[in-house]
């Protein structure tokens, strides 16, 4: 079974639970997010996706990431879904969790902006693969002609703060908040400790491909 959260003749948003892989490998079959929803939405498959076994995927999120993934139960919703998205109009919000330890992880460089308890900071990067097979990320200063990622933070409570981006990359917030000196909890890649992995996707903003109207699904 899959936990839908909203849905209608166009889209679908799901909750995704931590350590299930969003989508498949090439030629995959272990359990992912895109097979289950399939099996009770096989229209998304109908649905000519970033890949062919990906379907109606909008985005994705690291197998151990919990929370809400976009679903497009046509073409044309997928279409419309994913021009807002390259376009900066899909807006994604994560709840971080840090224990704030302040790790220096090799290949960072010097981080240059507000630290992210004094206040809402955006921390502004390009990105490089890292380590071995480039299964990390590391930040680099922003070249002419790179792509930059930007993600909004401002602090929720003690350890826990809203994190916003519009187009993602892999790890983003992971690499982001680590270099600000507040791993995620759980997070042992990026120097993260002691306790469950402290990311959850818990908003999305964007236009309905139904309405055309603004929607935004929190939890």
């Amino acid at each position: 079974m899959i936990n839908v959260v909203y849905k209608n003749s166009k889209i679908l948003i799901v909750y995704k639970e931590s350590g299930l892989p969003t989508a498949p490998l090439k030629n995959s079959t272990n359990d992912n997010l895109v097979s289950r929803v399939a099996n009770e939405f096989p229209q998304i498959m109908a649905v000519s996706g970033y890949q062919p076994w990906e379907g109606g995927l909008v985005h994705r999120l690291d197998n151990l990431t919990k929370g809400l993934v976009l679903f497009a139960l046509s073409q044309s919703a997928f279409d419309f879904l994913n021009y807002q998205q390259k376009n900066d109009m899909l807006i994604k919000e994560y709840r971080a969790k840090s224990n704030g330890i302040n790790t220096v992880l090799p290949g960072f460089p010097p981080y240059t902006f507000n630290c992210v308890d004094d206040g809402p900071v955006s921390i502004i990067s390009c990105f490089r693969a890292f380590g071995p097979k480039g299964a990390s990320v590391r930040p680099l200063a922003i070249k002419n002609g790179e792509k930059v990622y930007r993600t909004d933070i401002v602090k929720e409570t003690e350890n826990s703060y809203i994190c916003t981006i519009t187009q993602g990359f892999r790890h983003q917030i992971r690499c982001h908040m680590a270099w600000a000196g507040h791993p995620l909890t759980g997070d042992e890649r990026y120097g993260g400790k002691d306790g469950e992995f402290g990311l959850e996707a818990i908003g999305l903003t964007f236009v309905d491909p139904e309405s055309k109207k603004n929607i935004s699904i929190k939890i």
